[in-house]
């Protein structure tokens, strides 16, 4: 589905984080304790991404890294069929809810995140679509 990948890709980078329907308020510090920006700060690669209603994309068609700091957020993305995308901003979590800004589009994207060892998901809707994102930390 070009099309659907096609029209994703101006909300891609402010929709990031990226994920997914995966489980969502799990930490790697307990199940009833919520995440914190300390915890997720550092460097991931991208394991999938999902865009509503398209297949998933993992490596090596798309790939990516996301780096996150305690406030801020910074994602590269190479998506089929040769598009680039770069994104950064800011970033809240809180529990397991994820807020994001972007600096570089005039969007806000909300959704849930959910850390499992050194795997970050974050499902997100933004401008009207979710994007599922699923990252290795580094």
């Amino acid at each position: 589905m070009r099309v659907g990948v096609a029209a994703a890709r101006s909300h891609v980078l402010a929709a990031l984080i990226v994920p997914f329907m995966v489980a969502c308020g799990s930490s790697s510090t307990g199940p009833n304790q919520g995440l914190t920006a300390a915890e997720l700060a550092g460097t991931y690669d991208l394991v999938s991404i999902t865009f509503q209603g398209s297949p998933p994309l993992s490596p090596p068609a798309a790939t990516g890294t996301l780096t996150l700091t305690l406030t801020d957020y910074k994602v590269t993305l190479s998506l089929p069929p040769d598009a680039q995308e770069v994104d950064s901003g800011t970033y809240t979590v809180s529990g397991n809810q994820w807020t994001q800004s972007s600096s570089v589009q005039p969007v806000q994207s909300v959704g849930t995140a959910a850390l499992s060892h050194d795997t970050l998901s974050v499902n997100v809707t933004t401008a009207g679509m979710q994007v599922s994102n699923v990252w290795k930390k580094q």
